[in-house]
């Protein structure tokens, strides 16, 4: 190779260097610039970082301020807040104080009685609490004693004789325990003798009469019928599941005769659920809800009935949301109604089926009636003041209306949370009320609920909740219902008769609804008005906590009688059938209420009570508290 090649080589050499070179000082201050921003990065980065923890901490603080604030005035354990005189007032609060500024002899004497009468029924509390405490004390470590109308065997367990030998019996230890066996369930053989006598044919053969059954020639007893009854509408169990129940007995029926069975028993027992309603539509306030419950129609339905069905769905109507195949055939969702009344009045509850939800049920049902009934916010018990020209008044139920803000709160929790307070206070004025008579009920409502009714029209016009009223909103909606239902809330308010809520039907009508969840269906349009007469019948002995067993053999018994051998008694307005029903008699058998039942439920309404009692108190000694310290304050140095 030539010295110029080389040359040539060298150069290009050198020339490569130097671009390398240069391209490595780029790299260089690259890094430096890139070294620049990575540590300026990571320095906003650490203040973002710091940033965001202050306010998560600071969201915490305030989720934690919040939850306090929304307890104190939402929470179950206070039945208001009272605020502090230095703060800001809650909107309708200045009419609270307005009312704690002027209030009339008869208010103020009124709280003072109620004071001294909760004083007197938490000490009377204290005194039973220690006394349970005492009994339990002297009970540890003694044996269960078990009622002594339970049946009593002896099983003796003694040495063998051997054993025995040489040793003299000093005495007996004995201890109880409870057993299970299941349901008896035997084949009764009914022996009939027959007699004719000699010398006189002519009056043929002579032999006691055969015992009555609930239909002829039966081959089931009562018991069995009761049985099936109590299962289905009382324990709720279908009838596959009652053929399990009945197998563990010995005995597989076919559902076929388990439904025929109670078909009958609805048959038998309709005189009484027809005295029921006669003497519910007789009380000066009836009690109404409805739900809906799945029908099968099994192509039964008349040419009128899938009328009804199609122009429901032509309505858009969602209550074939949960039908199968729709009004043609398969199953569709029809309606049971629900009648009742306050314990003090016709204490019964009546069960109605019909195929829709329309208006005309309640006026065909009410066509003589005359008094107030109370509902929720349905345009058949709204509008029926002026479809009857007010022969019947509708009282709303505010526990509707309070369920709307209820259903709100997300939305607006403050301002949902004050009118549950107004609430709150409204319900305890009512537990109160429950102990007195009709007049002191009336005087009470009109001493203390009203002015509460005031502050709560002062509320639903003030600033914060107009602002908060849109039209499509769930709060603007649960003002809208409380407006538009305004006069019909406060009709308890005048009728010391009228409840403030619904509740009592609501929670009688719940199995209905929880129980088409899972079980509970309606086979046939024939069957469905007969299911609702023995719902009829088994809700309102419940309600007056007999055995239903006991109940449904001794009526199916009665009434069956009756129906074959004296009809004339299960006329209306009959002493015989006013003395079947449940709540008579209860009263005249005693050894078939549920005693335990009753003491329970008395010591729960009595732990109401008491709880209640202690919350007010605590809140009047919350009051002083604030008006002495205001006191103080306002006092010159």
């Amino acid at each position: 190779m030539s010295i110029n090649a080389l040359q040539r080589q060298l150069d290009e050499l050198r020339q490569t260097t130097l671009q390398q070179r240069d391209e490595l000082n780029e790299l260089r201050r690259s890094h430096a610039s890139l070294h620049a921003n990575h540590a300026a990065l990571e320095d906003s980065t650490s203040k973002v970082m710091a940033e965001r923890d202050r306010l998560k901490q600071r969201v915490a603080e305030l989720e934690v301020v919040n939850k306090k604030l929304v307890d104190m005035l939402w929470g179950r354990r206070s039945e208001r807040r009272v605020p502090d005189p230095n703060q800001s007032l809650l909107p309708g609060a200045e009419a609270w104080y307005e009312q704690e500024a002027d209030k009339s002899a008869e208010v103020v004497a009124g709280e003072e009685a109620q004071e001294i009468a909760d004083l007197e029924l938490i000490k009377k509390w204290e005194a039973e609490k220690a006394r349970r405490r005492e009994l339990r004390k002297r009970r540890q470590g003694r044996p269960q004693d078990f009622p002594a109308h339970i049946e009593r065997r002896e099983r003796v367990l003694d040495l063998p004789e051997e054993q025995k030998s040489g040793l003299t019996p000093i005495g007996q230890v004995i201890t109880e325990r409870l057993r299970f066996e299941n349901p008896c369930m035997y084949v009764e053989r009914i022996v009939r003798h027959k007699y004719v006598k000699a010398g006189e044919p002519e009056r043929g053969v002579i032999s006691p009469p055969p015992p009555l059954a609930i239909v002829e020639g039966c081959k089931y007893d009562f018991s069995v019928i009761a049985a099936m009854v109590a299962l289905k509408f009382a324990f709720h169990q279908p009838t596959y599941r009652q053929q399990d129940w009945f197998s563990q007995c010995g005995w597989f029926p076919n559902r076929s005769t388990i439904n025929d069975l109670i078909n009958v028993a609805a048959t038998t027992v309709s005189p009484l659920v027809a005295q029921m309603w006669q003497q519910l539509v007789l009380q000066l306030v009836l009690m109404i809800d409805e739900t809906r419950v799945l029908l099968l129609t099994r192509d039964a339905l008349t040419d009128e009935q899938l009328g009804k069905l199609r122009s429901r769905k032509n309505r858009g109507s969602p209550d074939d949301a949960e039908a199968s195949e729709g009004p043609t055939g398969g199953s569709v969702n029809s309606y049971a109604w629900l009648f009742s009344s306050p314990d003090t009045m016709a204490p019964y509850n009546w069960f109605h089926w019909t195929l829709t939800r329309q208006q005309e049920t309640v006026d065909e049902l009410l066509a003589n009636y005359r008094g107030t009934i109370v509902g929720d916010g349905y345009d058949g018990y709204v509008n029926i003041e002026k479809r009857s020209q007010g022969r019947i008044v509708h009282a709303a139920c505010n526990t509707h209306a309070r369920r709307e803000f209820v259903q709100a709160e997300t939305y607006e929790p403050i301002l949902c949370a004050q009118i549950a307070a107004f609430y709150r206070q409204l319900s305890d004025i009512e537990g109160r009320a429950k102990v007195l008579t009709i007049e002191e009920r009336l005087a009470l409502r009109q001493r203390e609920a009203t002015p509460i009714w005031r502050m709560i029209d002062t509320w639903m016009n003030s600033e914060p909740v107009q602002r908060a009223v849109l039209p499509s909103s769930p709060f603007g909606k649960a003002v809208g219902y409380l407006k538009n239902h305004w006069q019909a809330l406060q009709r308890y308010l005048h009728d010391a008769n009228v409840p403030m809520t619904n509740d009592q039907v609501e929670q009688t009508i719940r199995p209905l609804t929880v129980g088409r969840r899972n079980w509970l269906f309606l086979g046939h349009p024939a069957a469905a008005p007969g299911r609702m007469q023995l719902l009829s019948v088994v809700s309102s002995a419940h309600r007056h906590n007999v055995i239903i067993e006991d109940y449904l053999v001794d009526v199916l018994t009665k009434l069956a009688d009756a129906g074959q051998n004296h009809p004339q008694d299960l006329e209306l307005g009959s002493q015989y059938l006013l003395d079947l029903l449940p709540d008579r008699w209860a009263a005249s058998h005693p050894q078939s209420i549920r005693h335990e039942r009753v003491a329970e439920k008395k010591d729960v309404a009595e732990a109401k009570r008491i709880r209640r009692a202690k919350r007010r108190q605590e809140l009047r000694t919350k009051k002083r508290t604030i008006q002495q310290q205001a006191a103080q304050q306002t006092r010159p140095s």
